[in-house]
């Protein structure tokens, strides 16, 4: 039950980027705070109801881990950006975002969700295949994103993709996130 409502999650996602690129509809807004919520359930019903791997100090070292790459994943995705403009206003052209975390990447937050999930794996009873299932499905959102819908929504998107690696930084990239380039 768990893994289904984490599809749903992400069904609810690609409808928001949907929604962004073609639709347009303001009723539809709620569509990604919905996915949030979903996933969240998902994997708390899912860490619950498994075994961890680890214990003693290890579980709690990697319990730490999961929560900053679960801050940093909240930072990228509702700090880094413009939340009115990317969330609330589904089909407006709006600048792309090209310092801090998103000079480091086109798509942080997918680092950051990977981390989160294995460590989930790790430390709680998050199914390995769930982890990996949700970060597959994450990165086709990304996929669908940087190839559909960021390109017709963010202004700028071109110039931006031709310096900024799609998902694994590079020296320069981090250069750049880090102010130095």
């Amino acid at each position: 039950m768990p893994v289904i409502m984490g599809i749903g999650a992400f069904a609810f996602f690609f409808l928001s980027d949907y929604n962004d690129w073609k639709l347009a509809r303001r009723y539809l807004k709620w569509c990604f705070p919905a996915g949030a919520a979903l996933l969240a359930v998902a994997t708390g019903l899912d860490a619950v109801r498994g075994e961890a791997l680890l214990s003693g100090w290890p579980r709690g070292l990697f319990f730490m881990l999961a929560a900053a790459f679960g801050g940093l994943l909240v930072y990228t995705l509702f700090f880094a950006l413009p939340t009115q403009a990317s969330y609330a206003c589904p089909g407006q052209e709006r600048p792309v975002v090209t310092r801090g975390l998103y000079a480091l990447c086109r798509h942080p937050g997918v680092l950051w969700f990977v981390g989160l999930y294995g460590c989930l794996w790790l430390a709680t009873g998050v199914s390995f295949m769930t982890a990996v299932l949700y970060s597959v499905l994450n990165f086709l959102l990304v996929l669908f994103e940087d190839r559909y819908v960021f390109p017709g929504r963010l202004a700028g998107y071109a110039a931006y993709s031709r310096v900024t690696p799609f998902l694994m930084p590079t020296a320069a990239s981090f250069r750049a996130c880090c102010g130095r380039s």
